[in-house]
């Protein structure tokens, strides 16, 4: 067997084992294997076995497809190691099956049979408030491990970033519990179809399987379902059935945000190993609970994010079209939010990025004349605690590392946040100013340029070449 690796780009590290039959390359989601590359084509090119032997063609695509660096112009035998290369985006052709673990609903076999839940327990995810605490009886050591495994689970949503949370925490369940598989079914708001929204098992690769009975219970009735191993269980007949059916231990719960029942969180184990216990239940259900507190927290970031976005873009454009400098700011922003991702900065600095890039040249919208009225301005921005991160960033946003930009601060006193701005800044304004020069040559330019980091001002080609450059903000 053989598989592609993508190098770079978004979607690094993703990896696709190539079959018996053709496996597509192209921006499309209906692709084999999908790049986040504008200068893909749809379907760009594609990979196919002749022999045991594999060999790639090019789908007529607009750009074309590069083997090692050297066009490809017809069908190519390809050899280990061999690198495909799409605008920006380079797959590696090597030997073996892929190994990363796909989050995708292909993975999924359902699974239902309603004499599953003969050996279910349920109670309301409200219940567990009625639990009586028995301060006589010491702990036992069940109760001590889920202590711990609550408070690790805390431990990682407190520590992460809010996309890093339900990754981390199945993880962590698949080791602590122990289980096979661990999955997050959420509601799709368009939809309104439960669909997994991330699936994490023990051993790489394989496909869990589900009980959708299970999941519309828990959802429905809003009711926290545990199942025994249905080997044990002495209401289904013969265990040829059970293994035939591949029936699993399974917890289901639901998972609430905001007081709504927006999905479930799935585990279950496989049918030789030890079955899950009414305590798992309890655990997981309290898991669950502070799971969907994180959610709820992120949905009001994002939300108080988008508030603060669009009255200070509105701010911006307004005082923007009176200075006859229209989508200034919106530019910069684009551009240090493309930087921020392409160095795989958090969602966090990317947000600081962005909002900086909109509001670099505030204080000179308000106050163009004299140096004494742009500290007032900033005075008056320092009122509002929630650009205390921000101002820092607009004053040395035309600073140069070699100590020659306005406040002549120098290298070392510039981190990596700073250097991107100043990078988004310099590049805004020669583009402003040469509107009909090269877009590249304008970002030779910069690299070149001692007073910024070439590194940084590098990763403006493949921003501009992928058209992360140009797209729209959202939050």
């Amino acid at each position: 067997m053989s598989k592609l690796r993508i190098r770079n780009g978004p979607m690094a590290g993703r990896e696709r084992t190539i079959e018996d039959q053709a496996l597509t390359i192209g921006r499309d989601a209906e692709a084999g294997i999908q790049i986040l590359d504008r200068s893909a084509s749809r379907f760009h090119a594609e990979v196919f076995p002749v022999g045991g032997m594999y060999f790639v063609r090019d789908l007529r695509s607009k750009n074309g497809t590069f083997i090692n660096n050297d066009r490809l112009e017809d069908e190519e035998l390809l050899r280990e190691g061999d690198v495909i290369k799409i605008g920006t985006t380079e797959l590696v052709f090597e030997a073996g099956i892929a190994l990363t673990d796909d989050e995708s609903s292909e993975r999924i076999a359902y699974q239902d049979d309603n004499d599953l839940l003969s050996n279910t327990l349920e109670f309301r995810i409200d219940d567990l408030t009625d639990l009586e605490d028995e301060d006589d009886q010491p702990a036992s050591t069940a109760e001590s491990n889920n202590l711990r495994i609550l408070y690790q689970f805390g431990r990682i949503i407190s520590r992460s970033e809010p996309h890093e949370v339900t990754p981390k925490v199945l993880d962590f369940l698949l080791e602590a519990m122990p289980a096979e598989s661990a999955l997050i079914f959420l509601r799709n708001r368009q939809t309104g179809k439960l669909v997994p929204s991330t699936v994490r098992t023990s051993v790489p690769h394989a496909n869990p399987v589900i009980s959708r009975t299970i999941i519309r219970r828990t959802v429905s009735e809003h009711r926290a379902f545990f199942t025994a191993n249905a080997a044990e269980d002495n209401r289904i007949d013969g265990v040829d059935s059970i293994v035939a059916h591949n029936i699993r231990s399974v917890v289901c719960v639901p998972l609430t945000v905001g007081g709504t029942t927006r999905g479930v969180l799935y585990v279950s184990r496989g049918i030789g190993d030890k079955p899950f216990e009414q305590n798992h239940m309890e655990l997981l259900s309290a898991c669950s609970v502070q799971l969907g507190l994180a959610y709820q927290a992120a949905d009001q970031q994002r939300r108080q994010q988008l508030m603060m976005w669009n009255t200070l873009a509105s701010m911006v454009q307004a005082m923007e079209y009176r200075a006859d400098q229209k989508g200034k700011g919106a530019r910069t922003a684009r551009a240090a939010r493309a930087l921020g991702g392409a160095l795989r900065l958090s969602r966090e600095a990317t947000w600081r990025l962005q909002v900086a890039g909109l509001l670099h040249h505030i204080v000179e919208l308000c106050a163009p004349d004299t140096s004494a009225d742009r500290e007032a301005v900033f005075g008056l921005l320092a009122q509002n605690q929630s650009l205390d991160e921000i101002l820092p960033m607009i004053r040395t946003c035309r600073e140069r590392l070699d100590g020659t930009g306005p406040g002549g601060i120098a290298e070392e006193d510039l981190d990596t946040e700073a250097r991107i701005l100043s990078v988004a800044v310099a590049f805004e304004e020669a583009s402003s100013s040469h509107p009909d020069a090269d877009t590249l040559a304008v970002i030779e330019t910069l690299v070149k340029d001692p007073g910024y980091d070439d590194q940084i001002a590098g990763q403006l080609k493949g921003c501009h070449l992928d058209g992360s450059l140009y797209e729209a903000i959202s939050i």
